[in-house]
This record gives C-alpha cells, sequence and structure tokens, in this order.
C-alpha cells in the first residue's frame, strides 16, 4: 500500500465536512483530494480523481450514501460511513464499508477507523506513531469542542441484529445467552428473547470478549450471567442448563480461575 492516502468527503452537512477535513489534517499519511455537498457531482468527480478513502454520508438529497456505493464505475475507494442514524450500521457492514461513524465524530473513534485501512506494520506503526505523539490532540480537540465542532461521548452499548427485514436493537447488557439455530440465533434478553439472522461467529466479533465468551458450539453466554458450575455443565441466572463443548472447557477453566476464591 503506497504510503500517503488521498481522501475525498461527501457530506451535505458542511460542518460534518469541516469535522472529518480537521481530522484527515491531523493524520500524517492522509490527504484531501476533494470534497462535495453534492452526491450527484461528487459521483462524477471521484470517476476521475479515484480517491484510496472516500468518507460517505448515508442520507443525502438526490442520492443517498448506499445507492451512491452501488453506482461507482471500476474499483471502489476504501469507504467510511459517517452518519447521525445507527440503524443503517448493519447495512454498511453489508455494502463491506470499512467503518461505521457515528455523528458527533469524536477524533479517538475517527482514529480508530483510520486503524482499519489496511493491517500490514506500515501503517500500524503510523498510526501508532498518531497515538503516541497526538499531534497535540488534546489542545485541538479542546478547541473543535469550544467550537461546536466535535463532541465525545461514549461508544453504544448496543448491537443491531437483523430480524426478517427489520434491524431490531438489542442492549448488550440484557443478553443473557445466545443459543445457535444455523443461520439464525436465539438471543435471550432479561425480559425477552430476539430470534434474529446470522452466526455465533459473526456475533462474538460483535460482543465484548472480555464479558462473553463461547462454551460450545451453539452457545455464547455473558460471565456475569453464570450462576452455576457444576461438572460439564453451567446453569445461568434464568435457570437455563447448558452443557459446556468440549473443546471449550479451557474457556470455562480461565473464567473460574478469574472468579473463584
Amino acid at each position: 500500500m503506497k504510503h500517503n492516502l488521498s481522501c475525498y468527503i461527501i457530506d451535505d452537512e458542511r460542518d460534518s465536512r469541516e469535522i472529518i477535513k480537521k481530522f484527515v489534517e491531523m493524520i500524517p499519511f492522509l490527504t484531501i483530494c476533494g470534497e462535495s455537498g453534492n452526491p450527484v457531482e461528487a459521483l462524477f468527480e471521484i470517476q476521475k480523481l479515484r480517491p484510496d478513502l472516500l468518507f460517505l454520508d448515508v442520507q443525502m438529497p438526490k442520492i443517498g450514501g448506499f445507492e451512491f456505493v452501488r453506482s461507482l464505475i471500476g474499483p471502489k475507494p476504501q469507504i467510511i460511513m459517517v452518519t447521525a442514524f445507527a440503524q443503517f450500521a448493519l447495512e454498511g457492514f453489508e455494502h463491506q464499508v470499512l467503518d461505521y461513524l457515528l455523528k458527533p465524530v469524536s477524533f479517538e473513534r475517527f482514529l480508530k477507523a483510520i486503524g482499519r485501512l489496511d493491517r500490514n506494520a506500515e501503517t500500524e506503526k503510523d498510526v501508532a506513531s498518531v497515538q503516541s505523539t497526538k499531534y497535540n490532540v488534546t489542545s485541538n480537540l479542546a478547541e473543535k469542542e469550544q467550537s461546536g465542532l466535535a463532541a465525545s461521548k461514549p461508544e453504544p452499548e448496543f448491537i443491531l441484529v437483523k430480524q426478517g427485514t427489520k434491524l431490531v436493537r438489542v442492549e448488550i447488557d440484557e443478553i443473557i445467552y445466545i443459543e445457535s439455530m444455523k443461520d439464525y440465533m436465539k438471543i435471550y434478553l432479561k425480559q425477552r428473547m430476539v430470534v434474529a439472522h446470522g452466526t455465533l461467529t459473526k456475533m462474538a466479533e460483535l460482543l465484548p470478549s472480555d464479558r462473553f465468551f463461547r462454551i460450545s458450539r451453539s452457545y455464547i453466554v455473558k460471565e456475569s450471567a453464570i450462576m452455576e458450575i457444576d461438572g460439564n455443565e453451567i446453569t445461568t441466572v434464568n435457570g437455563r442448563k447448558i452443557d459446556i463443548g468440549i473443546t471449550y472447557r479451557d474457556a470455562i477453566q480461565d473464567f473460574m480461575n478469574k472468579h473463584k476464591k
């Protein structure tokens, strides 16, 4: 991968474009090659400029973000979606976008997205350099907060799962355990159960690894939801008894070593 990456920003909100531009300027291996608030004009300009990275708003007049992606001809740039609407996140990942940033975008969250551009050592070294030196990030963020251009907020504590044609919000703190049903899952929550499309492998990638772990081929359990361990069987806080898979016993042993006195 070449060291310097060219970036193009498409967002019908000028303030949003300014935030991304200021963040891009903090990263030494990123350069702005263009920006636009008009997705129709941008579509033709991008075909000429061929940027490496595209920051793309989801909801825009005339052409929405996902329609814009489908309209691109030839090799597509890496794409980071930027929007105020969390419900589009799953669709974004289905379009194989690099990341999905929720407005207002903080610099730390932006930096995490940039770290996904390429997993080779050179890019990771560059990102680590930005993290260590900060390039006066503290003072820059203070200025942005005063000007209303940026605001820090905690990461969302929920995931979006696909249920038929709908996206359903599931609070991570509410999950007790998840049961696999081939291409579907039963997600057992404190007050209800959600049947969603997907696999345990994908779900394991979405859930915090320090709070959830897999105990068999068919189950993921939240650590704090384990009430009892009896031989090769656990009991959850809602009374469900689940067998521990042979190849997953090390995970249970690690759990016991972590918590028993």
